[in-house]
């Protein structure tokens, strides 16, 4: 009897730690990609470990669809941005953290400039107009998030228009 309850014991003992170590979060990305890791923290990013490991390492948020809890529980993110060309170009996020595009895919260069001698919008309005020709390169290339790397204002004067150029680096999911 005592062999029958010690085998019990044992197995019980077993059981439970194939459950507790079966015990991850599961981050699921943009690019349908998934992690089984123990997720430490989420604000602006997700700080997480993978399993069996203790270095720390974080996703930006707009990386990640959705993280599964090991209790069950669900928190989802920012829906996947979608561009399918030009038409799109208003939904290109411009960021210069490079954290942001951690997870993304390099896509490729994109630079835009735009100035003029006499714009009564001053240079504003020719900030507007770069921003918009640097989305628009973006999503020709279906691009949803632009890494500034170099941006470059001048003001207008008496003698001279207002100049806006920018240049950055487009990047998608996949």
């Amino acid at each position: 009897m005592n062999k029958i309850f010690l085998f019990l014991l044992g197995a019980g003992q077993f059981f439970f730690a194939q459950q507790s170590s079966n015990k991850h979060d599961i981050v699921i990305q943009h690019s349908g990609d998934s992690l089984k890791v123990q997720v430490i923290s989420v604000d602006d990013k997700v700080v997480f470990k993978y399993l069996e490991e203790e270095a720390t390492n974080f996703l930006s948020n707009n990386c990640i669809d959705k993280i599964i809890f090991a209790s069950g529980r669900i928190q989802k993110f920012d829906e996947k941005v979608i561009i399918i060309g030009v038409k799109d170009w208003e939904k290109v996020i411009i960021t210069t953290n490079p954290d942001d595009v951690k997870c993304l895919v390099r896509k490729g260069e994109v630079r835009a400039s735009s100035s003029n001698d006499w714009n009564f919008k001053g240079k504003m309005g020719i900030d507007k107009k770069a921003t918009m020709k640097i989305k628009k390169e973006a999503a020709k290339l279906n691009c949803h998030v632009i890494l500034l790397e170099d941006q470059f204002k001048k003001n207008m004067t008496l003698w001279s228009g207002a100049t806006s150029s920018k240049y950055g680096i487009a990047y998608s999911y996949e």
